[in-house]
């Protein structure tokens, strides 16, 4: 194995092993927090290992909810996936019972049950198909070990970088660092400031008003037109580090760079309110703030992280936009 390859492996897996891990802690990272997001991160994965090129996500593809037995659906290939964190013979049980009934056999000759994860050791239940469609007991109950040893297969780079980059560029905005640590708070607020700064500060102080889950449901979001799930999928994981930057920006010795803060915040507040830009939710503003941010390396993942983390306790410390529904 080229040192190449074996490095594109390593970190392939290391991703791999990180989106199971974010899943089996029931979201806690938002990575799968909805349904369509794991499933639009498996159809593209797939697509780029197997070569579906038609895999599609059959709930967006049908424009419902929960699409009968099946996630994922290639008709070309005539391939059908379920994803799912369930591992047990019920599950799989369930799901061919339910493919039988939608008679899904006619657009897709062979089932595949992924298991997020880690599958069963060993499976003794027999899966009864009818005869229907394949199932095999062996080939098509997939986990994480199964992609990694199919990936290990392929021998073509430029295939294993775009697994990679693709895991890489999907998987960055969840990957959170342990700890953020003052002279990361401080380097944020400078970046912030160099690129998105340098008003005239007309707020001096903190709002610091921090809100439980109910008062951004109910009041801070409806106020700014973000959506419940970009604060869940996008916002909620990053309020674990707001206890480090309430510390760090109310200590007396950071007091300049508390003004700092303050600009940078009264900035983005005249940014949202300037009708010319017409934001229809906040949403777009983080978007546009991020995108004028100017990191000295494009692929710095760790530091695009932390600047997302520190906007979005800026929106959830209500120092950024509106905090009540009539905006007096």
């Amino acid at each position: 194995m080229s040192y190449k390859k074996e490095y594109l492996i390593k970190e392939i897996s290391n991703n791999l092993a990180f989106s199971s891990k974010s899943t089996a802690l029931e979201n806690v990272l938002g990575l799968f927090d909805s349904n369509r997001t794991a499933q639009n991160f498996f159809s593209k994965l797939f697509s780029l290992i197997f070569g579906y090129d038609n895999l599609r996500e059959l709930d967006k593809l049908n424009d419902i909810v929960n699409y009968p037995a099946i996630d994922l659906g290639d008709e070309n290939a005539r391939i059908s996936f379920q994803i799912t964190t369930q591992k047990d013979s019920q599950k799989i049980k369930d799901t061919i019972k339910k493919f039988i009934e939608h008679k899904l056999y006619n657009k897709y000759d062979r089932l595949v049950v992924f298991v997020i994860g880690e599958k069963q050791s060993s499976y003794t239940t027999t899966f009864d198909t009818q005869n229907l469609f394949s199932f095999d007991l062996e080939k098509d109950i997939w986990d994480d070990n199964f992609l990694i040893k199919e990936i290990d297969k392929l021998d073509d780079i430029n295939r294993l970088e775009r697994i990679s980059s693709f895991l890489i560029e999907f998987l960055q905005e969840f990957k959170f660092p342990d700890n953020l640590y003052q002279a990361d708070i401080k380097s944020l607020i400078q970046i912030l400031k160099r690129d998105f700064g340098g008003t005239d500060i007309l707020k001096t102080t903190l709002n610091i008003q921090r809100g439980d889950d109910n008062f951004i449901q109910d009041i801070k979001n409806p106020a700014n037109n973000l959506s419940w799930e970009f604060f869940k999928n996008k916002i909620r994981g990053h309020i674990k580090y707001n206890k480090n930057i309430i510390s760090f920006l109310t200590d007396p010795i950071n007091k300049d760079l508390q003004k700092e803060y303050l600009e940078v915040a009264q900035k983005i507040q005249e940014f949202y309110k300037n009708p010319d830009n017409n934001y229809g939710s906040f949403e777009n503003v983080f978007i546009e703030v991020f995108n004028k941010v100017n990191l000295l390396y494009s692929d710095d993942i760790a530091n695009k992280t932390k600047i997302l983390i520190l906007l979005h306790n800026m929106y959830f410390n209500c120092d950024i936009g509106d905090n009540s529904i009539n905006n007096d």
